[in-house]
């Protein structure tokens, strides 16, 4: 869900008796960075060409832009750390698509971020919720506190209300260093 940054084996290696009741995060750098060339007074258009030429939008950003590749983290991460067995499209998903330059500015003026927020969630009969939508966050939730192609996930589990990891403008190291670690990881398992 994080480039590189080792959830998984976090909670495999350091919190092995942890139950993890729900997480949500902005877990997709690419709709961070058009959200915040937008909120600069760029088009949706030109936002993405500059997503795309910092390397972090594809020539078609529909899958991030759509909360796809968001969707497809949160199945990952729910069915690894929840136990849970979901399937894309159990995810409810809305894109960014729809943000306009003047909610940016509204939710500025108000001391707010709009971010493309990823969750999942324990219900009461022990299904699993998951949703990717944009919100309007308050600027000392840690989500909207994310800028550029950095990203951060929320745990809240049985023992942590609230269970912070973010990753600081991640690079291609990164990612490479998360490969590393799940191969290394699935090594030593079998």
């Amino acid at each position: 869900m994080m480039d590189g940054a080792p959830v998984f084996s976090l909670f495999r290696a350091a919190l092995p008796a942890i139950d993890v009741v729900g997480f949500r995060g902005v877990a997709n750098s690419t709709t961070t960075v058009i959200l915040e060339e937008m909120q600069a007074g760029k088009s949706f258009d030109e936002a993405i060409a500059e997503a795309q030429r910092l390397g972090v939008a594809e020539t078609d950003p529909s899958a991030d832009v759509d909360g796809i590749d968001a969707a497809v983290k949160v199945v990952e991460v729910a069915n690894v750390l929840m136990g849970a067995s979901l399937k894309l499209s159990d995810v409810t998903r809305r894109g960014i698509r729809g943000i306009t330059p003047a909610q940016l500015r509204e939710a500025r003026e108000n001391g707010e971020a709009w971010r493309l927020v990823s969750r999942a969630r324990r219900q009461p009969d022990s299904s699993i919720a998951a949703l990717v939508a944009p919100e309007r966050l308050k600027l000392d939730d840690p989500l909207a506190q994310v800028r550029g192609t950095s990203l951060v996930i929320a745990f809240e589990t049985d023992i942590f209300k609230e269970l912070v990891i973010s990753e600081r403008d991640p690079g291609p190291e990164a990612t490479a260093y998360g490969m590393l670690s799940d191969f290394v990881n699935a090594v030593r398992s079998s």
